[in-house]
């Protein structure tokens, strides 16, 4: 069993075991509060939430976090007040979170701690996948595909969870999040706002994809999508993307977003149809597919 040590202050380290990959962490001082994933899988702090004036220490502490676990990002998005305060301490910003809080914008911004984090050589092969997008033919954008006979589109339920984790483990060498264990889904579904739709073929689960609900700030992540090799090209990401977003608007969400592989023609596709606006890059942000990839941002408002 694998046995991680991570430093959370000056003296003070906890360690995680096997399959987890990172851990939750506020931090309180007189002058902010921060909530952190300390992501070990993916070399990253990311903060979920923070608040106070003093962004120079909060800056400084999530330094100390980044180095003393020899992580090489930080991934934080950032209030309207306080964006540029962030920049002064080193952070870029990679994109823009339209709507993210409650219909108010957030900024992501990163900081790097090393040359390969920072630069990534597929910039120029990632700009021409958007550029052929964004200037397709648009009578071919009013397309919208349909199931075929025989197939069923429903909400995924607890029964449905060891042939979920079976699909992202056949479809995803490795993913930014533990999708092809059991508890962790079992986790989502149960205890978080996250809302799974699958696609079927018979008992055989060929489609799925989620909406992971920040109730409190009204956004959702379109995530998750997984297309079962034999399948793909059927228009699949679509159907169950519009299913979503029906779904969340009817529960308040404002604002629904997605990170999509920049390298993936295919599902930037789907988010540019589906009326998603390309709102920025975030550089070797996560471990997927056996290695960092950059991630697309894209950003649509439904309600």
């Amino acid at each position: 069993m694998d046995i991680q040590e991570i430093t959370l202050d000056k003296g003070t380290t906890t360690s995680i075991h096997g399959h987890i990959f990172g851990l939750d962490y506020i931090i309180e001082e007189e002058d902010y509060s921060v909530k952190v994933f300390i992501d070990s899988h993916n070399k990253r702090i990311v903060v979920q939430d923070y608040s106070g004036p003093n962004i120079h220490n909060l800056s400084h502490r999530l330094d100390y976090l980044a180095r003393e676990n020899d992580f090489d990002k930080v991934f934080i998005k950032a209030k309207m007040d306080d964006w540029e305060d962030f920049i002064t301490h080193g952070y870029l910003l990679e994109g823009v979170f339209k709507y993210y809080y409650s219909g108010e914008t957030a900024y992501s911004i990163a900081k790097f701690y090393s040359k390969d984090r920072r630069y990534s050589e597929k910039i120029e092969k990632e700009n021409e996948i958007i550029k052929k997008i964004v200037h397709q033919d648009p009578s071919k954008l009013e397309i919208e595909p349909e199931l075929s006979e025989g197939l069923v589109m429903r909400t995924a339920t607890t029964d449905d969870i060891p042939k979920i984790v079976q699909l992202y483990d056949e479809v995803f060498k490795s993913y930014p999040t533990p999708l092809n264990k059991m508890s962790y889904v079992s986790t989502l579904m149960e205890y978080h706002d996250v809302l799974f739709k699958l696609i079927l073929d018979g008992d055989r689960i060929v489609s799925a994809a989620s909406a992971d609900m920040d109730i409190k700030n009204k956004n959702a992540e379109m995530t998750d999508c997984a297309t079962d090799p034999q399948y793909r090209g059927s228009g699949f990401m679509s159907i169950l993307m519009r299913e979503l977003e029906k779904e969340i608007k009817a529960k308040g969400i404002i604002t629904a977003y997605s990170l999509a592989r920049a390298q993936s023609f295919g599902m930037n596709n789907v988010f540019y149809r589906l009326g998603y606006r390309y709102n920025g890059r975030l550089i070797n942000n996560c471990d997927i597919m056996g290695s960092f990839e950059d991630m697309n941002l894209w950003v649509k408002k439904i309600n």
